[in-house]
């Protein structure tokens, strides 16, 4: 399990998030080694340890409302993964980064409608 329990109930974002990751990677082999997830305000940041990867070699897309990861090796495909990104996510702004092995990934979370809108009755 990616989230303990107790951090999984702490707000509805990581409930939700929680859920997407126990979904997406139902064992932790399947997913990418040494994933690590941490949340602020703002974002999601997931951290995954592809040492002696070059950037290259990873494949990152967007595609029917879930994050591809790949990794090639002599141009194909050897190893992907797929992350369902709900609607807590804004896939528009997310980032990558591979610094010293280990690929950055920021999901920036979707701004909720916190506006007051009065209603008017007809």
């Amino acid at each position: 399990m990616i989230l303990p329990q107790h951090l999984r109930n702490s707000s509805p974002w990581l409930s939700d998030f929680g859920r997407l990751f126990d979904t997406a990677f139902q064992r932790v082999s399947q997913g990418p080694r040494g994933l690590r997830v941490h949340e602020n305000d703002q974002h999601w940041t997931l951290e995954a340890d592809f040492p002696g990867t070059p950037k290259q070699d990873l494949e990152i897309e967007v595609r029917e409302g879930a994050l591809h990861l790949g990794i090639k090796s002599d141009n194909e495909l050897t190893n992907s993964y797929r992350l369902p990104l709900g609607k807590h996510i804004d896939a528009s702004g997310i980032s990558a980064k591979l610094d010293l092995g280990v690929l950055t990934v920021t999901l920036p979370k979707a701004k909720a409608d916190t506006e007051t809108h009065r209603i008017e009755i007809l």
